[in-house]
């Protein structure tokens, strides 16, 4: 058997996640099990590209390396913690970090880049981490008040000489004389981290790089012009560590490591327990659905526990519960849900797994998979359904939601 070094983590947990490993199976794949994070795997067989599996298709599965999945494994928020993600596309430590947060929980990722917060917000929904946001700023200018987080995952532009086996030419693009304005960015990205924190917040500072400029002094500064306290992290027999340089103990480094994992460098900080805290009050953001409505649609009432389903002009998103308590006038986006008519009837798109009172088209076995691959290409089944949308279900787990027309199921993401 050919060993494959790729990695992966289910977004999935429970019955679902069982439900989907036996999609992965009864498609030739096969992984084992990491011990450092519950959700993360490596590949041992791939009969063809993971991210064109169904699992992928539907995002149950999140492709990413394994080293990339340490920041917010240092991180480690509570259950229903706030987190920012500073730098957050294309949203693999975001995703992560949603589903260590759990669905009362509520993960803000912020990119600068429109192109790039289009693929963020494009990632979350195909996920469907309802519990996440995002907006689009300059990281060290995002208009959030002081004092507002009790937890921040900055992973900041480097010079990403860690990724050398993706990037071979890395390390002459980013010689060390062109790492100066990084270096200052990340700077002021940390002040902007500390004045964010809450007092007794933590920040996980990380890169892909193996620049010490970028890693190990960016920690010191930290811990002497910002007052903010290098927490030691634990040690992981999963990887193979370097010793960390300036005699810095505690923190994670990693030399990339051909066919295993690329080069990483990660700092948890706290803030001391003074300072400011944000006591923003609950608003409200769009137009909420009724309860009546959401569940018209097919989406469980037990959602509402976590937010409102809510328009917004001409589209549909999810409203966690903790970002009401945004700033009035901070810009932001939940979940992608759907699109909204003149007269506010809702259209959800097929990617809405949120199930609830509609019928399940139920697909089963190896021949249920390839009926899905067939709708997913094109093809329609009849039925005798009156609903004007259904569930696909295989199995009984839930991937996402046909539209009926014509007595016919299709897939359409138009």
């Amino acid at each position: 058997m050919k060993e494959y070094k790729r990695s992966f983590r289910f977004v999935c947990t429970g019955e679902e996640r069982a439900k989907a490993e036996e999609m992965l199976r009864q498609q030739g794949f096969s992984w084992e099990q990491e011990e450092f994070f519950s959700a993360s795997c490596r590949l041992t067989e791939e009969p063809f590209p993971l991210g064109n599996s169904l699992p992928g298709f539907f995002g149950l599965i999140y492709i990413q390396d394994r080293a990339s999945m340490l920041p917010p494994v240092a991180l480690m928020p509570e259950k229903g913690a706030l987190v920012l993600d500073m730098c957050a596309s294309p949203g693999s430590k975001t995703g992560q970090l949603a589903q260590i947060v759990g669905e009362s929980g509520f993960v803000l990722g912020n990119e600068v880049s429109p192109s790039r917060l289009a693929t963020l917000r494009r990632n979350l929904q195909q996920m469907g981490l309802f519990q996440t946001a995002s907006c689009c700023f300059e990281g060290q200018h995002i208009a959030l008040p002081d004092g507002f987080c009790d937890y921040i995952q900055l992973d900041p532009p480097c010079s990403g000489w860690g990724t050398i086996e993706k990037n071979p030419k890395v390390m002459d693009m980013w010689k060390e004389e062109k790492t100066l304005p990084l270096v200052s960015l990340q700077k002021e990205l940390l002040k902007k981290a500390a004045r964010l924190l809450k007092p007794g917040g933590t920040v996980v500072y990380s890169t892909c790089t193996t620049n010490i400029e970028e890693n190990e002094q960016q920690v010191r500064f930290a811990a002497e012009e910002l007052g903010l306290e290098l927490e030691k992290l634990p040690a992981l027999p999963e990887f193979v560590m370097d010793e960390p340089m300036l005699g810095m103990d505690g923190v994670w480094r990693l030399s990339p490591r051909i066919g295993d994992t690329q080069g990483f460098f990660v700092a948890r900080l706290k803030k001391g327990g003074h300072g400011e805290i944000y006591a923003g009050e609950e608003k409200a953001w769009g137009e909420p659905l009724s309860s009546k409505y959401v569940q018209e649609l097919g989406i469980g009432s037990e959602y509402l526990a976590y937010g409102d389903v809510a328009v917004f002009k001409d589209s549909v998103h999810f409203v966690p519960k903790q970002a009401k308590m945004l700033p009035q006038n901070f810009p932001w986006q939940g979940m992608y849900m759907g699109k909204a008519g003149k007269s506010k009837e809702v259209q959800l798109s097929p990617r809405v797994r949120m199930a609830g009172d509609l019928p399940r088209m139920n697909f089963e076995g190896r021949d249920g998979l390839e009926k899905i691959k067939g709708l997913l290409s094109g093809q329609s089944y009849s039925c005798e359904y009156k609903e004007k949308s259904v569930l696909l279900a295989w199995e009984g787990l839930v991937l996402g939601r046909l539209k009926v027309k014509n007595k016919r199921l299709v897939w359409s993401e138009r």
